[in-house]
């Protein structure tokens, strides 16, 4: 029970490794705020957590909107007592589009929800993780964030920005006690990656190995490792 009685918000955390985080934590004792944009998904990953005895609630989040952020981060709070983990999963990919065809429309969607949401739910989490002088953030990234790519411009772009942020963004809670560490996955094998191929591919890591690796920063990483990337991919 290596996270008991700490509360954990995972954003996209209906499928794919957001779920898997949320699985992971609820087994290690973590009480878990699941939150994403599709009920159907969040309800059944709280039905799972409850079958093992974990505790969760869902909550509808659109990381875009800065009210939404505010409220479930609230709301977790109110309910809990407290917020120790947040894991900014949320993310999205407009495939085979270099950044100098990408339109407007692309670059604002998957801007907003890879960078702006992290953003405005790391802002909302924060506070109550100063009150208690305590707290870590896991950002995940990709190796889209380390290795430069011709296609899925916007993406690659969004990516770099995760691994910029979470190195600005560890340096300035230090002296506040957080760590705010991340994770860049190769292709993992998720309903997303199999929407582009759909075959999947023997060499793909799991939701669940990434899991592992956050548990990792939530539970092992030493207290002075913070704006650091656990790369998952080959190189």
């Amino acid at each position: 029970m290596l996270l008991q009685d700490h509360v954990a918000l995972i954003t996209g955390a209906g499928r794919g490794i957001g779920r898997a985080v949320a699985l992971a934590f609820a087994r290690e004792g973590a009480r878990v705020a699941v939150t994403g944009r599709n009920q159907a998904n969040l309800a059944q990953v709280v039905d799972e957590i409850a079958s093992a005895g974990g505790q969760s609630l869902a909550f509808s989040l659109d990381v875009t909107r800065e009210e939404d952020a505010a409220a479930v981060a609230r709301e977790t709070a109110d309910r809990w007592g407290r917020l120790d983990l947040l894991v900014n999963n949320a993310g999205v990919i407009t495939y085979n589009v270099p950044v100098w065809e990408t339109t407007m429309e692309q670059w604002d969607y998957v801007m907003d929800t890879n960078l702006r949401g992290m953003h405005l739910v790391s802002r909302a989490v924060i506070p109550y993780m100063m009150q208690r002088k305590s707290g870590i953030i896991i950002n995940i990234g990709s190796s889209s964030g380390r290795q430069v790519e011709g296609d899925n411009g916007a993406y690659n772009a969004s990516k770099w920005g995760v691994v910029g942020y979470t190195a600005s963004l560890a340096q300035s809670l230090r002296p506040h006690g957080i760590q705010v560490n991340g994770i860049n996955p190769g292709w993992v094998d998720t309903d997303m990656a199999r929407e582009y191929h759909p075959g999947g591919d023997p060499a793909w890591i799991t939701p669940d190995q990434i899991a592992q690796a956050a548990l990792y920063l939530a539970a092992h990483a030493p207290a002075l490792m913070t704006g650091q990337f656990i790369d998952m991919f080959d190189a």
